[in-house]
């Protein structure tokens, strides 16, 4: 293994520390009993569930077999991976005391727009039981604000005009200026985590999705209107400047520090709305794939 394998494990195993700090305490928040995980990929979270609570069931739901099989491997005694979509129909209605979606929804939302987030959750409050937790953690839209990014190199800045052309998913809004573009905060956040995507493939991949999705009112708006109660709202800043995610290529210059990154929120079921989706009909479980 050379010197320079050796710090991107460290890099790695570093990133997967602290994205296990900043979960623990969230994931400590379901309620014992039945589990499930919605787009659970390979397992990382499902084994710092089972770890918790190792007492209770934990389902894994993905459409991806290889991911699945992943979870398999990891032999986790208490967790049972499912394939299905978790924008269909799949399990008897209050069937689980929680839920976890943890950085899925923006891929929802990417495939299927709001309807098709706004539909998974719906799916996910049925199948809770009465008072049930679902926890959420994904990207979090800044407000509105103009940045500017400043290219320091002629790389950067053709890097960042071809993601204004070819990213997919909306316009992106620019205005020239010196050395650089002014530019919507949510956009520049987009840019910002996409940027060094070199490889083709994940580039392409990258183009077609959105990260940064929702404000805090939209996700407040969506889960209230499915009969969810916020029981805690959290916002979750990674870093404390634009420095260490865009180096010295480009300079970012904003009013304020680089925004929180990630939103937690904490739901618990109501069951006091018309057609809020304790009493429908029970739905068989879909093997998917």
């Amino acid at each position: 293994m050379t010197v320079s394998d050796c710090g991107k494990r460290d890099l790695f195993n570093s990133e997967l520390s602290e994205k296990r700090v900043r979960l623990e305490p969230l994931i400590a928040r379901l309620r014992p009993g039945i589990i499930v995980e919605f787009g659970c990929g390979s397992g990382f979270i499902l084994e710092m569930v089972s770890e918790q609570f190792p007492d209770s069931i934990i389902i894994g739901v993905d459409q991806r077999f290889d991911r699945l099989r992943n979870v398999a491997e990891k032999g986790l005694k208490n967790v049972i991976p499912v394939s299905g979509d978790i924008t269909g129909p799949l399990f008897l209605a209050n069937t689980f005391d929680s839920g976890l979606f943890i950085a899925v929804l923006h891929e929802i939302f990417s495939r299927s727009g709001k309807r098709g987030l706004t539909q998974a959750l719906k799916l996910a409050h049925d199948v809770l039981k009465k008072e049930g937790i679902l926890l959420i953690q994904d990207f979090l839209k800044p407000e509105p604000e103009p940045v500017e990014l400043i290219f320091r190199s002629k790389a950067i800045e053709a890097r960042f005009y071809r993601f204004a052309r070819e990213y997919r998913p909306r316009r992106i809004n620019f205005e020239r200026i010196d050395d650089g573009v002014r530019i919507d905060a949510a956009d520049a956040v987009e840019f910002v985590c996409k940027c060094h995507a070199t490889d083709e493939g994940h580039w392409q991949e990258e183009m077609g999705e959105t990260h940064f999705f929702f404000t805090e009112a939209e996700y407040l708006e969506v889960v209230r209107r499915i009969g969810f109660t916020v029981v805690e709202m959290r916002k979750v800043q990674r870093i404390k400047d634009w420095r260490p995610e865009v180096g010295d290529e480009l300079e970012v210059r904003s009013i304020h520090p680089y925004p929180d990154r990630w939103i937690q929120l904490i739901l618990k079921k109501r069951c006091d709305l018309p057609g809020a989706g304790c009493l429908r009909t029970c739905l068989p479980i879909h093997a998917g794939e």
